[in-house]
C-alpha cells in the first residue's frame, strides 16, 4: 500500500518532517528495531529507486507516442462538446464586456470639458469680449 502511495503522489524526500514529529519519526531519525539501522527518510524512497519493482504494479510499457496520447485524446473525444461551448460562451463574455467598456469610454469622451481646444480660432477672438454687465 505505501508503494502504491509514493507512486501516485511521488513525494519529495523535503516533504517527511525533518522536526517537530514525535519522538523517533523525524526524517533523520533510526528506524529503531530494524537492524541494520537505516533512516526513516530512506524508507521514503519507491522501489524502482530502489532497484526493485513488484509485478503487479509495474506499469505497461507504451511502444509509441501515439499509444501514450490515445487516454488523453479518449477524455478529451468525450468532453469536446462541453469545451467548445465554454470556449463560445467566454468569447460572447469578452465581446460583450469590451463592448461596454468602448460605450462607456466614448461617453465619457463626448462630455468632458478637458478634450475642449485651449486656444480659439482668430475670427472668435475678435468677438470676444470681456466686458461684464
Amino acid at each position: 500500500i505505501f508503494e502504491q502511495w509514493l507512486r501516485r503522489h511521488r513525494p519529495m524526500l523535503e516533504v517527511y518532517p525533518a522536526a517537530n514529529a514525535p519522538i523517533g519519526h523525524n526524517r533523520e531519525n533510526y528506524m529503531v528495531p530494524f537492524i541494520p539501522l537505516y533512516r526513516n527518510g530512506e524508507f521514503f524512497k519507491s522501489s524502482r529507486e530502489l532497484g526493485y519493482d513488484y509485478e503487479y504494479l509495474q506499469e505497461p510499457e507504451l511502444d509509441s507516442f501515439q499509444d501514450f496520447l490515445i487516454p488523453y485524446l479518449e477524455q478529451a473525444r468525450q468532453i469536446w462538446a462541453w469545451l467548445v461551448g465554454a470556449a463560445v460562451t467566454g468569447g460572447i463574455v469578452t465581446a460583450v464586456l469590451i463592448g461596454l467598456i468602448l460605450a462607456c469610454q466614448k461617453k465619457r469622451r463626448g462630455t468632458s470639458s478637458e478634450i475642449q481646444p485651449l486656444l480659439i480660432e482668430t475670427e472668435d477672438y475678435n468677438n470676444v469680449s470681456y466686458q461684464s454687465n
